[in-house]
Order: structure tokens, then C-alpha cells, then sequence
């Protein structure tokens, strides 16, 4: 008896030790938006915050995007800067980079270059060692934020649960799927610009990104009311993983009117149909939630899709930052989307190609419109992951819908019972 208590005091020491030397690595769990770096003393290491402005008074979609690479002692801060499907490419010496672990600050240039929830300050003049051409000035202020909610303490940012595991290649959190912005920009010496329009906020760390990748967002809708709001995420990526296995992973999450529909590889939803053309830029999917109540489908209409232009910008791969990403900004491609409930009748049509209505459903059709100024990245061999969701798609789930439904209704029979006893 004694020997067991022993064990088990043992036990919850180790274990309360153990969260006293990770307590900063398990707050920034809970605040992925905050600087990691401080937490790394040697190897690999970039973080990076994008941020997408689209102005109503200037025609050009603008990214900023501040950060750090890291590779041992190899250390710098970098500013890039895209418009106009060109990119620029300003670099700094690490300790004129600076960032609390108690809120989103990141300032770059000892403070000429300040980046928060709230406000963004851009003082850029390209030197000799930059990849930049042009110099840019921008002071605007961020407001009304729109979060993705926490599903819960342990699934908590974009990448819910996965976000415990430290040693993932690249991670990702959506900081602000939509905000309002104003101020001002002036780019090279043109005219000082008052502006207003409309943002999003993301952001990566870790030690590479994937070796492939597709990745798109919109905000901003063609016949969308002014009284309702819309915004959309989505990424897929080749994951690797331990003993030199590759999975195929996915976060998807549509917002409309403040209600966020998520459809994430951790929470087993299914894709399905998954098509990309790297050439054209053509891409197309849809997918389900695991217990098959919504479903979206998004894909993407462009003028002239073969003479597409795209910005070419750095991202990290082999321990540093290379000029690789391609990133299309321009007005020209567009996302159609559709979200729709699925709701089970009793008439079964065993003749329809669609297995949702061989099974007696049918959709409702809760949003469909197109967006506009979106922004869109296919990079490296994505035929890799269409195959592997259709893999997926036709093996790994054998759909019985009228099962999964049964279990839905007497699930939800059980908890109305013990709620109402």
C-alpha cells in the first residue's frame, strides 16, 4: 500500500515538475497568436504573420508579412511586401526585432515597423542586400476583429488538437478571418493615400513548410447584403510525419453571420472530389461533416485562367528563407461556394450517381454566392493529395448512411432522456 501511494505521489510530481518547466510552452498553446521564438535556442525556426489588406480606394490586393528565420546562429527579421503580383523582400538583423509573450506585438527596424491586432506601421526604404525595388509606407488601424472560436481547452486555435504536438512541421492559426481597416499608404513617391477597406490576419511557425500545398481565403462577396457577413478558409497540405510517413491533412472553415462551420481533418470530415489544376489555377472540392448535416462546395472561376499572373514570394524551406511561393492576388479569380444543410428523408433513389441521395437526403441550400478579391496558393505535386482523398473518399470510409443517422437520432434520444428525467 505504501509503495503504490509512493508511486503515485512520484507520479504527480514528475507531472506538476513537468508543467512548471513547460508553463511558457503551454500558454502559447492556448495563444497561438504570440511570439514562439524565444523558445528557441538553437536549430530551425521561422514564424511569420500575413496580412492580407484589400483597400476600397486602391486597386492592387497589398500583403505584409513580418518575421523571423531562424537556423542556429543564422538569425534575421524580414518584411515582405506583394502588390501587384510582384514581391519585395526587405531583411534585418535579428536584434532589431522585438516581441512580447504577453500580447500580438511584433515590431521590426528598432520600432519604424510595428505589427498588432490593432494597428499596422510600415517604414520601408529597400537597401542593397534586399530583393526589393520599391519602398513603402502604410499607418492603419485594425478594428472589429472576427475570431475563430476555441472548440474547447483541448482543441483549442485553428488546429485544435493538433496544436499539442510539438513537433509538427508547419503550424498554422487563422488570427482574424475578417476586420476593417483605415489610414493610410504611399508607395515609392506617390501621393500619401487615405484608405478604408476590409483584412485578414494569419500566421506559421515551425521549421519548414510543407513540400505541398494548396491554400485559399476570401472575405468579400459579389451580392453579399451588407447586413450579412461571409468569410472562408481553407489549406491543404502533405504532412510528414514519424518513420517517414506523409499524411494528407486539411483545415476548412466557413463563416456566415457569425456562425463558423468547420470541416477539419482532426474532426474527421470528408473531402470529396478534390480537383486541382496547377497550370490554370483551377480548383474545386467539396466536403462533409462527419455526422453529414452540411456540406460545402468551393471552387474557383477565373478570366483567362492560362495567363493568370501570380506573386512569387519567400517562405522557409532547407533551414532559411527561398523565393518559391507562388501567390495569385489578382481581381480576376473568383470563388463560387456553396454551403448546404443535408437533411434525411424517406424516399431512397438507389439510381442517382450522388450516394447523399441514394440515401434519401436532399440539401438546403443556406449560402451560395461568388467571391472576389481572394487570394489563392497551389504549390508542388497536389495530384499526391487529390489521390489521397479519394483514397480516402472510397476506402477508408464505407458510407452507411442510414447507420451513421441512426446513431445521430438515438444519440441524441439518449442525452434528451437523462437531460429531461
Amino acid at each position: 500500500m505504501f509503495a503504490a501511494r509512493l508511486i503515485i505521489v512520484v507520479c504527480l510530481l514528475l507531472a506538476f515538475s513537468y508543467i512548471l518547466s513547460s508553463y511558457k510552452s503551454i500558454q502559447l498553446v492556448f495563444h497561438p497568436d504570440r511570439y514562439h521564438g524565444n523558445q528557441v535556442s538553437n536549430g530551425i525556426f521561422f514564424e511569420g504573420w500575413y496580412y492580407k489588406l484589400v483597400f476600397n480606394e486602391y486597386k492592387n490586393t497589398i500583403i505584409a508579412i513580418p518575421g523571423v528565420s531562424m537556423n542556429d546562429d543564422k538569425r534575421f527579421a524580414f518584411i515582405m511586401i506583394a502588390y501587384n503580383n510582384n514581391s519585395h523582400y526587405f531583411r534585418f538583423p535579428y536584434d532589431t526585432f522585438s516581441s512580447t509573450e504577453e500580447e500580438f506585438l511584433a515590431t521590426v527596424d528598432n520600432e519604424k515597423n510595428i505589427f498588432s491586432y490593432e494597428k499596422l506601421i510600415v517604414n520601408l526604404q529597400p537597401k542593397d542586400e534586399d530583393d526589393a525595388s520599391e519602398s513603402f509606407q502604410m499607418n492603419l488601424t485594425l478594428s472589429s476583429h472576427l475570431p475563430i472560436p476555441d472548440l474547447s481547452l483541448l482543441s483549442p486555435g485553428t488546429m485544435g488538437p493538433v496544436s499539442w504536438i510539438p513537433t509538427i512541421q508547419c503550424n498554422h492559426h487563422v488570427l482574424s478571418m475578417k476586420y476593417d481597416i483605415q489610414g493610410s499608404i504611399r508607395i515609392n513617391q506617390d501621393e500619401k493615400i487615405s484608405v478604408t477597406g476590409i483584412g485578414y490576419l494569419e500566421k506559421d511557425w515551425g521549421y519548414s513548410f510543407p513540400s505541398l500545398w494548396i491554400w485559399g481565403q476570401a472575405n468579400q462577396w459579389e451580392n453579399l447584403p451588407s447586413t450579412s457577413s461571409a468569410s472562408l478558409f481553407f489549406s491543404f497540405a502533405s504532412i510528414p510525419w514519424h518513420f517517414n510517413l506523409k499524411l494528407p491533412g486539411f483545415l476548412i472553415v466557413f463563416e456566415y453571420n457569425r456562425q463558423f462551420y468547420r470541416f477539419n481533418s482532426y474532426l474527421q470530415s470528408i473531402i470529396n472530389d478534390l480537383s486541382v489544376n496547377n497550370e490554370t489555377n483551377q480548383l474545386s472540392f467539396t466536403v462533409y461533416d462527419v455526422l453529414f448535416q452540411h456540406k460545402l462546395h468551393v471552387s474557383t472561376y477565373c478570366k483567362e485562367c492560362e495567363h493568370m499572373n501570380s506573386a512569387l514570394l519567400y517562405g522557409p524551406r532547407n533551414g532559411g528563407m527561398e523565393k518559391f511561393v507562388h501567390e495569385i492576388l489578382g481581381r480576376n479569380i473568383y470563388f463560387d461556394v456553396r454551403l448546404s444543410k443535408l437533411i434525411q428523408n424517406e424516399t431512397l433513389n438507389r439510381d442517382s450517381d450522388d450516394p447523399f441521395v441514394q440515401h434519401g437526403y436532399y440539401e438546403e441550400i443556406l449560402f451560395q454566392e461568388r467571391a472576389h478579391n481572394t487570394a489563392l496558393e497551389i504549390t508542388g505535386d497536389v495530384n499526391w493529395l487529390t489521390e489521397q482523398f479519394r483514397k480516402a473518399y472510397e476506402n477508408v470510409y464505407p458510407w452507411n448512411f442510414s447507420l451513421i443517422r441512426s446513431l445521430i437520432q438515438y444519440s441524441k434520444l439518449i442525452i434528451d432522456i437523462f437531460l429531461f428525467q
